[in-house]
């Protein structure tokens, strides 16, 4: 395969995203009805607050890109960049997402309180990418990833949900995403192509890094709250 075809590169990395997936505990007990509502809602109270932050990750990946004449792919990567920027904005991914919690039976998100876990890895990009060893592309490949995971993660989703907890509305939120992030995933890839000059091996190791740490993320968050569950009931 060609080192950073993305269409090659993706189907590795998607083999990778759906066994973890089926390893998340989070996601396997969602996906059979295991997970009790109140935990289902709590956790993507969590997820509601992490992605009101998500697109400071975006900025991380603009600051650290290289100035123009050192690298033939800026103007492609900060067009994909503003692309995914303009999608969060036209898309009212703010407004699917409070549609979404209200169907939960969350009425005001403002009084959701992050977990330390979700502060964490709403800053892990930031600590990961903003140092100066760590370059643009990596934080490019990163954000690519992250953008990867959404499809295979909204599906079990999109059928959990009104299966196993009746919730039929609101679910527009992820709908909309299924397509767009693999959309995503293969602009930023196919940027990078154009002209990197980091190892093939940083950047999918970047990717992997970031799918893992957005799949862990949600299984955290549940251990988190199970875990303050059983410390009100003892």
């Amino acid at each position: 395969m060609k080192p950073l075809d993305s269409r090659a590169v993706s189907k590795n990395l998607e083999s990778y995203i759906h066994h973890l997936l089926a390893e998340s505990d989070f996601f396997s007990d969602l996906s059979a009805g295991r997970a009790r509502p109140e935990h289902v809602r709590d956790v993507f109270g969590q997820y509601y607050l992490w992605r009101n932050r998500f697109h400071r990750w975006f900025g991380i990946c603009v600051v650290k890109s290289a100035p123009f004449g050192e690298a033939l792919n800026v103007p492609r990567v900060l067009c994909e960049l503003i692309a995914c920027l303009e999608q969060e904005i036209k898309g009212d991914h703010y407004g699917l997402a409070l549609s979404f919690l209200a169907a939960l039976g969350i009425g005001d998100p403002a009084r959701i309180t992050a977990l330390p876990v979700t502060d964490a890895y709403a800053e892990s990009f930031l600590r990961c990418y903003f140092p100066a060893d760590r370059s643009g592309d990596e934080a490019l490949a990163a954000l690519a990833g992250r953008e990867l995971v959404g499809p295979s993660r909204n599906r079990i989703i999109i059928s959990a949900l009104p299966e196993h907890y009746g919730v039929t509305s609101g679910l527009e939120f992820f709908n909309l995403h299924t397509d767009l992030e693999a959309e995503h995933f293969r602009g930023l890839w196919e940027a990078l192509a154009r002209d990197s000059r980091t190892d093939t091996r940083r950047l999918i190791d970047a990717a992997r890094l970031e799918i893992w740490e957005h799949i862990t993320f949600w299984d955290d968050v549940y251990s988190a709250i199970l875990g303050s569950k059983s410390e009100l009931a003892s």
